[in-house]
This record gives C-alpha cells, structure tokens and sequence, in this order.
C-alpha cells in the first residue's frame, strides 16, 4: 500500500523538535557558553603569569651573571635597561635616563655592581627600570616598548660575614687576618625583581607604581671588586667590577 500525501505530512510532524525541545537545547548551550567564557579571562591571566615568571627567570639568571663575570655577553642591557636611580643611606637619589641609547651596558654592570656602603651617606643601593631581556621581538621593537612588559630591579652588593663579632672576638690575630682575607674576597650579590608597573612610559619612570608581584635571587661572588670613575651616561659615575681573588 503506498503512503498518501497526509500519512507522509504526519509522519514529518512527528519526527520534527518542537518548540520547547528547541528551547531547551539553546538553553543548555547558553549555560555552557556562560561557563567556558566566565573561565577565559582565568586561563588567559594564568597564561600571562606564567609568561611574566618565565622573563623573570631567565632575566634574573642573565643579569647574576653579567655582574658576576662582569660582562655583558649579548650586548642586551643598554638597550633594555631605561633608567638607573643610585640610592644613598641619607636618602638622596642619582637619577640616569637612557636618553638616545647613551647607556653603555658594560658601564651599566659597573654602576649595578656598586657595593652597599657602611658610611651612613654611602651607596645603599641602585635601582634600574628594564624591559624584558628575554621577551618577544615584539617587546624589544621601541615603537611598542611603552605597552610591553616591565620589571623594576633593585640590586644590592653587600659584603659576607662568614662569623658573627661575638666568635671572632675569641681569635687570635693570625686567625683573625686569615678571616679578613676571606671575607674580603667574599660578597652576596642580591637581585630584588618587582612587577608589573603600573602608570609607567620610558619618557616618566619615577611615575610608575610598583606591583606586588616580585622575586629575589642570591648569590656569592668570589673575588674582590676593582672600581675607578668614568663617564656613564654623560656624568662622572664610580664603576664596580668582580676580579678574581689572589688570596
């Protein structure tokens, strides 16, 4: 028996969602999409993290070795590095601004290498503001350098104490030279990196505010420091640089 015209209409109708089916469906892609959007901005804020940790961390290895061999390998610093503040224990503050690439990143190592001065209107410590040594290409490229990421870093020398005073009061003079040839040939280099930095351009640094965001990393250096003056950044600076120790 062939269907006729009205069985085959009706069994169309049948086999067709109807609206409420319809409904329902576009509801549960709604309350999905909701979700899958709700965690976008987590996964891409997680993603940017882990960016930001890994400049870190390979910025923070490259600059401990550059102070430490005293030589800037890849020639990157004078142009990541965009000003430089040498702060004093009285609370005063040298300010030096890379001003048409009149940073020279050898003579940057020396200024980064400055010793943390015992006198109370010595060195306390320098500050520099850089973008990412080891960013994209993008982040290097100077006509987008005032929107890519940024750190502040503040770089301590200090000289070690291997005993506290109340120890070497007890030994002899012999000793106690002995000691002082070691500890002078001794220093902890500290490298303090903070971000991100808020309301910050290249043309107003001291503008910027600091993130919470930041990661120290130490180190001991052997050997003693050679210094002489020169010209960094069109004045006369006090330069530091590691030697190996002859003790």
């Amino acid at each position: 028996m062939r269907p006729t015209h009205s069985n085959i209409a009706r069994r169309r109708r049948e086999e067709a969602f109807t609206m409420v089916e319809i409904a329902i469906c576009l509801a549960v892609v709604a309350f999905a999409l909701v979700a899958i959007v709700g965690v976008l901005p987590t996964g891409l804020q997680v993603q940017k993290d882990n960016r930001e940790e890994t400049i870190i961390n390979g910025d923070g290895a490259y600059l401990m070795e550059a102070i430490r061999s005293g030589t800037d390998r890849l020639g990157l610093l004078s142009n990541s590095v965009y000003f430089v503040s040498v702060g004093f224990k009285n609370g005063k503050r040298d300010y030096f601004a890379n001003e048409n690439g009149n940073f020279d990143g050898q003579r940057l190592l020396g200024l980064l290498g400055t010793p943390k001065s015992a006198n109370e209107n010595g060195v306390s410590n320098v500050v520099a503001w850089v973008h990412a040594i080891n960013g994209t290409a993008s982040d290097l490229d100077p006509v987008a350098r005032d929107v890519a990421f940024r750190y502040q870093l503040v770089a301590e020398v200090l000289p070690f104490v291997s005993f506290p005073p109340s120890l070497t009061n007890r030994l002899g003079t012999n000793e106690l030279r002995r000691l002082g040839k070691l500890q002078a040939g001794l220093h902890e280099v500290r490298l303090t990196m903070r971000w991100p930095l808020f309301k910050d351009n290249t043309s107003n640094p001291l503008a910027a505010r600091v993130g919470t965001k930041r990661r120290t990393f130490r180190a001991l250096v052997g050997g003693s420091q050679i210094f002489y003056p020169t010209n960094f950044a069109t004045r006369q600076q006090m330069v530091y640089y590691f030697q190996p120790s002859t003790y």
